[in-house]
């Protein structure tokens, strides 16, 4: 493994070990939390520019590399995703302590009836960009295929599970621990194609833009 490899795997790893400890051995909210997380990815990704000179974002974003055609097949994955994500909320609701998860939210994080919503604009559109550029443009297109394709959604999933644990039994964090990690992968996939984010991030966005509208549901009745 070459050495590019070795400092994108350990220095992302560190990265969101940091970012675990901030999520719950820190009182901080949700403002402080994402405002230490871009940092921390822009620390991550800037010392590699430095030491390595071989990431472009622009290429990441780059529209002229999808057809028409492709721009249809990433909207109708990102409904479908969407589609999914509120099945999959259907048959776990009866499981799940939607008032917990509320007071976990306004407590631990400060998130309130007030700001959900423009908590949920930026959760949708700015911090899924984040995270695509990250983990999928950062890590994935910068490790061999065979790396990028296990460790990115290893990562991914595990990034996510510190945000959850206190909301759901652990039979259903480890099912959402497996779900990251396929969407990790299938996130990966449809980016092979055109070298860009566009695929997963759209997808990204229609799947938490539901998420945020199953939170409504939550805070608003």
């Amino acid at each position: 493994m070459r050495l590019h490899s070795i400092f994108i795997i350990i220095s992302t790893l560190i990265t969101c070990t940091i970012l675990a400890f901030i999520e719950h051995g820190m009182e901080n909210n949700y403002v402080i939390k994402t405002i230490l997380k871009i940092v921390l990815f822009a620390l991550n990704i800037g010392t590699y520019v430095l030491l390595f000179k071989n990431f472009k974002v622009k290429e990441l974003i780059s529209i002229k590399k999808l057809s028409k055609k492709e721009w249809r097949r990433i909207f109708l994955l990102g409904l479908s995703s969407a589609i999914i994500v509120l099945i999959a909320f259907l048959i776990t609701k009866p499981f799940l302590d939607l008032n917990s998860i509320k007071q976990d939210l306004n407590n631990r994080l400060g998130i309130t009836a007030s700001t959900f919503i423009f908590v949920g604009l930026y959760i949708s559109f700015g911090n899924s960009f984040i995270e695509e550029v990250f983990f999928r443009g950062f890590i994935f297109f910068n490790l061999p295929r065979k790396w990028g394709y296990l460790y990115s959604p290893l990562l991914f999933s595990t990034y996510h599970i510190p945000m959850i644990m206190l909301w759901f039994e652990p039979l259903i964090i480890g099912i959402c621990f497996i779900g990251l990690l396929l969407i990790g992968i299938i996130f990966q996939k449809v980016n092979e194609k055109n070298g860009t984010i566009w695929s997963s991030w759209i997808i990204h966005i229609f799947a938490d833009i539901m998420i945020i509208i199953i939170g409504c549901f939550i805070f608003y009745t």
